[in-house]
């Protein structure tokens, strides 16, 4: 199986990523017609700090008994749930959703994190944040 062909964006305009990318675009058809789907690498180093200051406020406030309690009661909070409907009873209960690299990307992730910050801070009664910045 050949490769995708990759590109970025740049000052407006579509460039290849590598030489192989450069001369398959080269060998298509004057009129060839792409399906583009934006890629957005996780970042790391912010999915980490989230991680830290869960921990932490876990640490300074004995409310929560663990960072991973924390962050399923910070996405249901900011609205990161989804419905589900129990056939037996016709209850509805709700299920946090994942922010697995898989699952979210980073620009969901960024909006999540802000979220969530902002509701653990008003929560907590301090920044979470304050003492990585």
């Amino acid at each position: 199986m050949k490769p995708k062909i990759q590109v970025f964006k740049r000052d407006g305009q579509l460039l290849p990523v590598t030489s192989y990318d450069a001369e398959t675009i080269e060998d298509m058809p004057h009129d060839q017609l792409f399906d583009l789907v934006p890629v957005s690498k996780r970042s790391d180093p912010h999915h980490k700090l989230y991680w830290a200051a869960l921990g932490r406020v876990v640490k300074q406030t004995g409310a929560w008994s663990s960072a991973t309690h924390l962050h399923e009661n910070l996405k249901m909070l900011t609205g990161y749930y989804r419905p589900v409907i129990n056939k037996a009873t016709g209850g509805v209960f709700y299920i946090p959703d994942s922010i697995a690299y898989t699952k979210m990307d980073q620009a969901e992730f960024a909006k999540y994190f802000d979220q969530a910050m902002a509701v653990l801070a008003e929560t907590i009664g301090y920044d979470p944040l304050e003492f990585y910045e």
